[in-house]
């Protein structure tokens, strides 16, 4: 298949798109998602507010890049990655890619996604969620997780447990060890599920 070659134009484009998201990501980290607006993040990256709208659907189609991202990571490497042990040990391994995650991301950006307003939190059937529910499908049909939840259930159980840890270690400023927290809780936890 022939990779496609982009214009001049469409370069300048991506170019514009990636500075925008990079200024308005840098304003969210340092004054916070509610108190930054479009106004603010179009005068600091230099272009109009029209052409933030060219490009941003709202300042929350900024965060969207991360999460979108996210997905693809886990339906890619995440899901190859995760392919053998009991399924007590996929789902710890697969919270500590989530942890790993997060680590990349960095704290300062963590701290702007953790906020009631996020939507992606509540969005159903993610990339990542997909992951972890075929790894609790495969336990259940195994009988090695019980079955009077549904993987949906357990899976909604077990991210809002981990979004608890990777909240408190925004809180606590990254001073914990995140890898270290992640794996403990979700030991303990995953075992109110096996059979």
């Amino acid at each position: 298949m022939k990779k496609k070659i982009l214009t001049q134009r469409q370069l300048q484009a991506q170019k514009t798109r990636q500075h925008i998201y990079d200024v308005g990501l840098m304003l969210m980290q340092k004054n916070g998602y509610h108190a930054t607006t479009v106004s603010q993040i179009s005068k600091a990256a230099k272009v109009s507010v029209g052409a933030f709208y060219h490009h941003f659907r709202s300042k929350e189609d900024i965060l969207s890049h991360i999460y979108e991202n996210a997905d693809s990571y886990f339906l890619q490497v995440v899901k190859t990655d995760i392919c053998s042990g009991k399924t007590s040990e996929q789902v710890v391994e697969f919270f500590q890619h989530y942890a790993e995650y997060n680590l990349q991301v960095g704290i300062d950006t963590m701290k702007v996604l953790y906020h009631a307003d996020n939507i992606w939190f509540l969005k159903k059937n993610r990339g990542m969620q997909q992951v972890l529910r075929s790894i609790l499908e495969t336990g259940q049909a195994n009988n090695e997780i019980t079955s009077e939840q549904s993987s949906d259930e357990i899976s909604d159980f077990l991210f809002m447990s981990a979004r608890g840890v990777v909240f408190n270690w925004c809180m606590q400023n990254g001073r914990n060890d995140l890898l270290q927290d992640m794996k403990a809780y979700m030991q303990r936890l995953v075992t109110l599920f096996l059979l």
